[in-house]
C-alpha cells in the first residue's frame, strides 16, 4: 500500500517537474559576431536559427591582407549549446558592461542579436577588464569554440577577398 502511495506521488509530481525544466534555448534570429585588430577582420561569423551560416577568417596584423569566407552548419546538439552561451552573453550585456581597467591595442569587436521584436548589440574590447567583462569574454570564447570545433565548415572558402584595413 505504501509503495502505491509513493508511486501516486511520483506520478503527480512528474508533470510539475517536467513543467519546471527550462527548454533548450534557440536562436530567435541571426546572430553576428566580428573581431578586428588594427581595423582588419580577424574573425566574423553569422549563425541563423537553423544552424546554418558562414565564418570569415582573416590574418591579424597591419597592412593589406585577405579574408577567406566559408559556409558552416551547426548540428542540433552544438546549436543548443551555442544558443545557450549566446543567451548568457545577451542577458549579461543588456545593461552594458563596466571596465575597471583598460589595456590598449587588443582586438575589439561586436556581437549583434537580430531578433524579431528587437535588435541588441554589444561592442567589446578585449582590453576591457572587470569581473563582468571577463565573464562575457569567457562565454563568447566558449560559444566561438563550439562553432570552431563542432560546426561542419566547408573545407575550401567560397570566396577569398583581398582587403585594406579600415
Amino acid at each position: 500500500m505504501r509503495n502505491m502511495a509513493c508511486a501516486a506521488l511520483v506520478l503527480i509530481a512528474l508533470p510539475c517537474c517536467a513543467h519546471a525544466a527550462e527548454p533548450d534555448p534557440v536562436l530567435a534570429g541571426p546572430v553576428n559576431y566580428e573581431v578586428r585588430s588594427w581595423g582588419r577582420i580577424i574573425l566574423r561569423w553569422e549563425v541563423k536559427p537553423d544552424g546554418s551560416g558562414e565564418i570569415w577568417r582573416g590574418r591579424p596584423g597591419k597592412g593589406a591582407g585577405e579574408v577567406r569566407k566559408f559556409r558552416l552548419r551547426l548540428p542540433d546538439d552544438a546549436l543548443r549549446t551555442f544558443a545557450r552561451n549566446l543567451e548568457d552573453v545577451r542577458e549579461v550585456t543588456k545593461g552594458g558592461v563596466t571596465c575597471d581597467k583598460e589595456i590598449y591595442d587588443l582586438p575589439y569587436g561586436t556581437i549583434t542579436w537580430d531578433y524579431p521584436g528587437g535588435k541588441q548589440g554589444y561592442a567589446f574590447d578585449a582590453g576591457c577588464r572587470s569581473e563582468e567583462a571577463d565573464e562575457v569574454m569567457d562565454i563568447l570564447g566558449a560559444a566561438n569554440s563550439v562553432l570552431e570545433n563542432m560546426a561542419a565548415i566547408d573545407a575550401k572558402p567560397y570566396v577569398t577577398e583581398h582587403v585594406e584595413p579600415r
